[in-house]
């Protein structure tokens, strides 16, 4: 599928399901993929906007937005919003990362226009409350405290600040305590006022839909909701990559109490999109993807050093971060992290044997197939293909790609990893004593 610009109108079949592209008036964007065969419809409104847009004083009103939206509108309250989806069985939640928010439905195909008109209306009409937003505010500093008992989610949220340090995209999602509390229902209205708005909105909808009759429901629904559909309202121009300075070679441990050891090691890798992103795929896959790649094997199978260990990859359009991640004893750290690294090193000076790629590429083909069996990983592909890069890729191509895939690919790209800064953070007992 090529690059979405304002006019385009796009339609092309996908394995038997028809997927469409229309920008409408005002310059909302309407994605669908129907499959009549299912009875359900996952749904979802979505704005490019996500902690890293947030200016100085505003951090944190992204996700405080997020809750605020189901705290009612001049025409439902929050009982009514919760109440519309739960008495016809259906689901509803939200999601912000640092680069976009999606406000989500899973319903019956017959349910969904009430899906449609309640997700805008909170889009368009949220009250944002002051009195709903200090109940909130205290709800928010609690799922920051969760967040804080969770090592593994304590030491993701610091490997991040250690790969983008000094970037937008190595500040927490949510904010902190202390944003969180600095924060006025001013700012965040600023933040809505500025980010939330036709030309920015996505739509997405995958299941038993009929695209035209969505496109109907949308446009009614934005007009009712007072924003701008003007037929020359382009859609807004997606965000400009930002300058992400390289991270020097860093070891940072945090002390919590806890029982276990939480750590990773890795570098930057590769932007969103970038033409080396399937090998660096299947390299993930070679280290740490299920119990037969070799992090699993030999640091559980066979030195009993972890329960729970694999590699994993996040990219966004400017950069992206690879790393290996394992739970261990605090004593057991320094070895893990010598079995992390001598394991890409050798993935880096010799190419993975014939026969362990094919396991892998069978491995990461399935995945992706197995991976678009659902309505709701349906609509979230499109979505996260229209407001990340514009462009969708088939998943005729994706598998293609990862077929293509050699053994010599995947030891370049292990190479050139490891030719980058050295980064290694963990989370360790506050008693233990710094090992590595």
């Amino acid at each position: 599928m090529p690059p979405s610009d304002s006019a385009a109108e796009i339609s092309f079949n996908e394995d038997g399901s028809l997927i469409r592209r229309s920008v409408l008036p005002g310059g909302v964007r309407v994605l669908t993929q129907s499959v009549p065969a299912t009875r359900s419809v996952a749904l979802g409104c979505w704005l490019p906007v996500g902690s890293r847009d947030e200016a100085e004083g505003h951090y944190g009103s992204t996700h405080f937005l997020e809750h605020l939206l189901f705290k009612g509108t001049a025409k439902r309250t929050a009982l009514e919003i919760a109440s519309a989806f739960e008495e016809v069985g259906g689901q509803t939640n939200a999601s912000t990362s640092q680069d976009y928010t999606n406000y989500y439905a899973r319903i019956l195909a017959e349910d969904l226009p009430m899906a449609v008109t309640t997700l805008l209306d909170m889009v368009t009409g949220s009250l944002i409350d002051e009195e709903q937003m200090q109940i909130e505010r205290g709800v928010i500093l609690e799922e920051l405290a969760s967040a804080e008992d969770d090592p593994v989610g304590v030491l993701f949220d610091e490997y991040s600040a250690v790969a983008y340090a000094g970037s937008p995209l190595g500040r927490p999602v949510g904010g902190t305590a202390e944003t969180v509390n600095a924060i006025t229902r001013e700012a965040i209205w600023e933040h809505y006022k500025r980010t939330y708005r036709s030309s920015n909105l996505v739509v997405t909808a995958a299941g038993k839909v009929d695209h035209d009759e969505l496109c109907a429901m949308v446009l009614s629904g934005l007009q009712e909701g007072g924003w701008d559909t003007s037929s020359d309202l382009a859609p807004a121009a997606r965000r400009s990559p930002d300058s992400i300075l390289q991270p020097q070679s860093t070891r940072v441990v945090k002390r919590k109490k806890l029982e276990q050891a939480q750590v990773a090691v890795g570098t930057r890798s590769l932007p969103m999109g970038h033409e080396l992103r399937w090998p660096l795929r299947v390299m993930v896959a070679v280290l740490g993807s299920g119990m037969s790649s070799r992090l699993f094997q030999e640091i559980r199978e066979k030195r009993g050093l972890a329960y729970t260990t694999f590699a994993f990859n996040h990219s966004y359009t400017e950069a992206g971060a690879f790393g290996m991640y394992a739970g261990c004893k605090p004593q057991n750290v320094s070895e893990v992290v010598d079995v992390m690294t001598s394991q890409w090193e050798l993935l880096a000076s010799e190419p993975p044997a014939v026969g362990e790629l094919e396991r892998i590429l069978g491995q990461t083909r399935g995945s992706l197939a197995l991976g678009m069996e659902d309505n709701f990983a349906r609509m979230y592909r499109l979505g996260r293909a229209e407001v990340c890069t514009g462009h969708l890729t088939l998943l005729a191509d994706q598998l293609e790609s990862v077929a293509a895939v050699t053994p010599k690919d995947v030891q370049e790209v292990a190479a050139n990893l490891l030719e980058g800064p050295r980064l290694i953070v963990s989370v360790e007992p506050e008693e233990s004593v710094k090992n590595v």
